[in-house]
């Protein structure tokens, strides 16, 4: 991880005035509405009358609409199924609709049939025909419970209020056992839910939000799972607080510094500040400036003057002269301190950053802090410190928010592609009753416990009778739709603590049944790449050259194919290095004359010397240009390529197999620059090494592609993890790794998943130790032994 605390250079301002994209725009206008209002939320599925634009929520334009478009449909269930069910005219008083709308209407008429699957309406009235066709179907059943839950502006009254009946008189006939048997399909996979769900907070934001409304100093303990939107919620604590966060990775602060410019919130940016003079505001932020006298813009900044700003963004290094700053301006107690994953480096005994976080929280005067990580200590960890900052402050205020949100499982693989589940690992009944506690006080890791494999030890001790009749499934859920895949979760882990009697029978039996995902998970530049799908694979490891060096030698491609590529890039390698000694001579060139000089235009004055020394140059660097040569790889040797499936999986279901994407002109980028051949050819097959490099302008276009998820594999450290917010769908630990803590083991799991709740995830670990550690408890984590000692 690059924690170096530098200031921002051109590149990444200009990377903050790109605006997001339409969907993350709308996700931010949600966090920010939803403050002062946490119930808000928004919903942008289509009802007819909304597909229509209508506008009026009238009881005549619902029964017209009905009556037009889905009173026959209607009605076809009714009689084919002989329900008893009877939908009739909502009031008694007929307004008649304007003779405009009837006009729009009937000319969209025609556009419907090209929209039936995403109108409102059309959805829950197919669900209904299939629960009724498929004998009671509980997974349209289900469905129904929760889309009735949606906010779908203009929903038509008639089919609510026929859904509404259709739940009711036949609750009785649906199977509860038979929905949770297909959990996975029914609840986890099922498309329309989430197509059609309200846009609103996670439940941990509009928690975090309350705990900000109590006046006084306040300490908030914010632990909610990666990629549930923490970095994102100081969008909404800026519509009523000023807020200074602080993130050790330059990439992270920059990222919530660009949405916040999006919803055109004034903000400064502190990195690699010796003081406030080095801090810098944002235009929107700027109270006394200069302007330009020809195009009327902002020409110069007053950064002196930080009045305006609600934001501050900073490192770590920069915490103090940023409070300093909005001190100046503001009273402490509307101040925020949002601290954004301050256990980084406390995995380490001994660290550099350590006296510095030190002295931040032992200076700080903001009385509002929020410690916000997913893997943020329990309170009762950290007494220590909370009593401290309760001392300093004067109050005894410390809320602590544990999320465990779970709308995606990503299962554990270990090194033989067995799932890993509590119920395979553990034959004592004792350590498995301990690792139920463990879960339950650390639910995040609840998201890890595959949903199928889950199911099957649930049916089997509900039809073997292991427990009481309490907890029988029948009995456990009241309600058909509180039944969810973490509702499922809990359930799971409170019979993990109930079978003591059985247990021995029930290891026995699980064991038999133990299966594996896949015959084998280590071999991805060849065999078993075409498990690794739907988007990139991060490899994390303690040594990244070794296990770097280990695939491309292990990825067959011939010697004699290897050495060509080789020589090639030895003989560039010499017209490269001249290149970047013209570019440089040319760059001091420049500086040497000054810019007055090179202001003047000697395009056209073909006699001048500088019009001939410059036209020299051109001609160097085209001619040393022409000599690097380009440098292909075999298709066969590029991952999940059609040549390499055909070489390597031609018998395996390569349907969703992830391959690179990586454009000619990077490769042909790559290529110019000074950084190891291997690195090279490994990018031509797909994979990114993330090392220190002296090169930075290698690491900028391996960020880009990861970010842009152009790359097959990423092998990278686990202080990589920290820097990063790109999506992986799956993600492996090395073996090298044993030292691991189990809160970076947790930091490291949230890089993987953060795609849509459809795709397949996976986390493969390569050594069991690690995965027993996950597990169990973990006695003196170096984490809360440094928060306590730093702290206090």
């Amino acid at each position: 991880m690059d924690l170096t605390q530098q200031k921002l250079v051109k590149s990444e301002w200009e990377f903050l005035e790109v605006p997001v994209d339409v969907k993350e725009k709308n996700i931010l206008n949600i966090i920010y509405n939803a403050y002062g209002n946490t119930g808000y939320s928004q919903n942008d599925s289509m009802s007819l009358l909304g597909f229509m634009k209508i506008g009026n929520d009238d009881d005549s334009f619902h029964y017209y609409l009905y009556e037009q478009y889905f009173q026959s449909l209607c009605k076809k269930i009714i009689k084919k199924f002989d329900l008893s069910i009877k939908i009739r005219r909502q009031t008694k008083k007929k307004k008649t609709i304007k003779k405009a709308d009837i006009i729009r209407i009937n000319s969209l008429s025609r556009k419907i049939d090209d929209v039936r699957d995403v109108i409102f309406e059309f959805i829950l009235i197919e669900n209904i025909y299939q629960f009724f066709n498929e004998g009671f179907n509980s997974k349209n059943y289900y469905s129904l419970t929760q889309l009735m839950k949606n906010k779908i502006p203009y929903t038509n009254k008639y089919i609510l209020y026929f859904v509404h009946e259709v739940l009711v008189e036949y609750k009785s006939e649906v199977s509860k056992k038979k929905l949770i048997k297909n959990a996975l399909s029914h609840i986890e996979k099922n498309i329309d839910l989430f197509r059609f769900a309200d846009m609103k907070l996670y439940s941990h934001q509009a928690d975090l939000f309350e705990a900000t409304y109590r006046k006084g100093a306040k300490l908030i303990l914010y632990q909610a799972p990666t990629g549930t939107g923490k970095t994102m919620s100081p969008v909404g604590l800026a519509k009523g607080n000023k807020i200074i966060f602080t993130c050790a990775a330059k990439h992270i602060g920059l990222q919530l510094a660009k949405a916040l410019i999006s919803m055109e919130i004034p903000i400064a940016i502190a990195f690699g500040c010796i003081d406030s003079g080095d801090i810098r505001l944002h235009y929107f932020a700027a109270k006394d400036y200069v302007k330009n006298r020809r195009t009327g813009g902002i020409f110069r900044v007053d950064n002196s003057n930080g009045e305006k700003a609600q934001v501050i963004i900073t490192d770590i290094q920069s915490y103090l002269p940023a409070m300093n700053y909005m001190l100046a301006f503001n009273e402490p107690s509307d101040i925020i301190w949002y601290w954004d994953e301050p256990t980084i480096t406390l995995d380490y005994e001994n660290h550099p950053f350590h006296q510095i976080l030190q002295k931040n929280w032992k200076q700080n005067e903001i009385p509002n802090v929020v410690l916000s990580s997913a893997t943020l200590p329990n309170k009762e960890d950290i007494m220590p410190m909370t009593a401290y900052f309760n001392n300093k402050f004067n109050t005894n205020n410390v809320q602590e928010i544990i999320s465990y949100e779970c709308k995606k499982s990503i299962p554990i693989l270990d090194a033989n592609g067995n799932i890993v589940m509590p119920h395979f690992l553990f034959k004592k009944f004792k350590k498995l009753k301990k690792c139920a506690r463990h879960i339950e006080k650390n639910k995040t890791i609840l998201r890890h416990i595959d949903v199928n494999e889950m199911i099957k030890f649930i049916i089997y001790v509900n039809k073997k009778k292991y427990i009481s009749g309490q907890y029988l499934l029948e009995n456990y859920f009241d309600n058909f739709e509180d039944i969810e895949i973490i509702s499922l979760k809990i359930y799971y882990l409170r019979l993990l603590s109930l079978v003591k009697d059985n247990w021995s029978d029930i290891y026995k039996y699980f064991q038999e049944k133990n299966r594996k995902m896949y015959d084998s998970v280590i071999k991805i530049t060849t065999t078993d790449s075409y498990s690794l799908t739907e988007g990139p694979t991060i490899f994390l490891t303690q040594d990244v050259k070794k296990t770097a060096m280990f695939y491309l030698r292990v990825s067959n491609i011939p010697e004699d194919e290897l050495d060509n590529i080789l020589e090639i890039m030895a003989e560039n390698e010499e017209y490269m290095l001249e290149l970047e000694e013209v570019e440089k001579a040319e760059e001091h060139r420049k500086d040497k004359i000054g810019s007055e000089t090179l202001a003047k235009d000697h395009s056209k004055n073909i006699k001048s010397d500088e019009f001939k020394i410059y036209q020299a140059y051109l001609k160097r660097v085209a001619y040393l240009k022409a000599k690097i040569q380009t440098i292909e790889l075999s298709s066969k040797y590029i991952p999940n390529s059609e040549a390499h499936i055909r070489e390597w999986s031609k018998e395996k279901n390569t349907s969703k197999s992830f391959s690179s994407d990586i454009e000619d002109d990077v490769v042909e980028k790559i290529m110019y620059l000074n950084v190891e051949k291997e690195w090279k050819i490994l990018l031509l097959m797909g994979i990114g090494v993330f090392v220190k490099h002296e090169n930075k302008e290698y690491m900028d276009i391996m960020k880009k592609l990861a970010e842009e998820q152009k790359l097959y594999l990423i092998i990278a450290s686990s202080d990589y993890i920290y820097g990063t917010n790109y999506q992986f769908c799956h993600g492996y630990l090395s073996k090298d790794l044993i030292n691991m803590t189990q809160e970076k083991m947790i930091q490291a799991f949230g890089r993987v998943g953060r795609k849509g709740a459809q795709s397949d995830y996976t986390l493969r670990i390569r050594d069991d130790a690690l995965i027993e550690k996950l597990y169990t408890k973990e006695e003196n984590k170096p984490e809360v032994r440094n928060m306590n000692r730093l702290f206090t």
